[in-house]
């Protein structure tokens, strides 16, 4: 998949117009010199008034961490994307964005006057709006495209592959001012954060899917930068959201958040048990619900999908830790044992887990043991019988 990544970041899609800026970093409007910048991606400048203008955001909106490396973390990683998005031959038009940020403003913002107060608050301006949805969609596009024909379950890990991948590739074109040094920095020489648990995916939460707070985490991880979208395992493409509007299905855990780390009992350096998990807003509809939890560590047998349980009962909202999902029959893992596949990275490696439910219109004939494959072949086309909008959640898990 690195072969996919770009080196030439120094201008963006043709096909935007000028009254949207070219990125995130130039959507300030003041041209910078080379003696007036913080960093540079490729040829590209990341001017100081740039920095200076997320930085004021940043600390308006009271993220957490170094709100320094929150805001160049943010513009280098948009102009990581923009980057790829022109070695790859992607572009949007301004019709696609200006729809895309119409699209985040009535589900993050669905009551009158809330979007103003908003940018009141941050010090955000529709430039600002509009050159943070290019980078979404552009992102979305390229996610798009690696994940091409691929199964539902392929797709995770995949993009982990390519994500680190990208990472790697754009930082090495990442030269910052001494002042400025932070992990994306070519000049970097300090530990690697555990970044995949770190940062939500795209769009999330979902009251607020495109707010500073969320798009400019210090580390615009894998997890975000290229992840899993909710509808049916599908890859964020054509304005997608990944937020999920109240009243679809929702997967979560209550032994741990939305990419935090799972605690140590649910790993093979505790007991190695199946985490408990909860649902909502199963479709009423539903024949029966299908249960993924894949490791996107792309070395077996540390990775791959750690549990499949499919034919759940659809009346049931949840699972207790090491039980198995009411009516539930459960298929073989990646090490090709019919069960739970205890999460289990090399050491002092980390690793991020999907967990993924799907409704189904009608059960599939399954059997104790059976192939992830024989369920995909049987809930995907020509069947198609997933219903709306797939249960996903994120969590990452560091081994000692």
């Amino acid at each position: 998949m690195a072969t996919g990544c770009g080196s030439d970041s120094s201008s963006s899609s043709s096909s935007s117009s000028s009254s949207i800026p070219a990125s995130p970093a130039a959507s300030t409007g003041r041209p910078a010199s080379s003696a007036d910048t913080v960093a540079f991606v490729a040829s590209t400048p990341i001017p100081k008034a740039s920095y200076e203008h997320w930085l004021a955001i940043e600390k308006a909106l009271g993220g957490n961490g170094n709100p320094g490396h929150a805001a160049l973390g943010f513009l280098l990683t948009s102009q990581w994307v923009i980057g790829e998005a022109r070695a790859r031959g992607i572009s949007v038009s301004e019709a696609d964005i200006r729809q895309h940020l119409s699209h985040l403003e009535t589900i993050g913002f669905p009551k009158a006057g809330a979007l103003k107060r908003f940018l009141a608050t941050s010090g955000e301006t529709e430039g600002d709006l509009l050159a943070r949805s290019k980078v979404e969609l552009l992102r979305a596009r390229i996610s798009a495209q690696v994940v091409a024909n691929k199964s539902a379950p392929q797709r995770g890990a995949l993009l982990a592959s390519f994500g680190h991948a990208f990472d790697q590739h754009w930082k090495s074109y990442t030269r910052c001012d001494s002042h400025y040094v932070m992990e994306d920095c070519s000049e970097y020489k300090g530990p690697k954060t555990s970044s995949t648990i770190e940062a939500p995916p795209a769009g999330s939460p979902a009251s607020q899917p495109s707010t500073s707070r969320e798009a400019s985490k210090s580390r615009t991880s894998t997890s975000s930068l290229f992840a899993v979208s909710p509808k049916t395992g599908a890859s964020l493409a054509n304005g997608e959201v990944a937020s999920r509007p109240a009243g679809q299905l929702s997967l979560s855990s209550p032994a741990f958040g939305r990419n935090q780390e799972v605690p140590t009992p649910y790993t093979c350096d505790g007991t190695g048990i199946s985490p408990p998990l909860q649902w909502t807003n199963v479709p009423a509809k539903a024949a029966a619900l299908v249960l993924f939890i894949i490791d996107d560590d792309t070395q077996l047998p540390h990775g791959g999908i750690r549990w499949i349980v499919g034919n759940i009962d659809p009346h049931s909202s949840g699972v207790a830790a090491g039980a198995t999902p009411t009516g539930g029959i459960v298929g073989v893992n990646a090490e090709g044992h019919t069960g739970y596949g205890s999460i289990c990275p090399a050491h002092a490696h980390v690793t991020r887990i999907e967990f993924i439910l799907y409704a189904l219109s009608r059960k599939i004939a399954l059997s104790p043991g059976f192939p992830a494959s024989l369920a995909e072949n049987e809930y995907g086309p020509p069947n198609n019988l997933v219903i709306g909008e797939s249960g996903i959640t994120y969590a990452g898990y560091q081994r000692p």
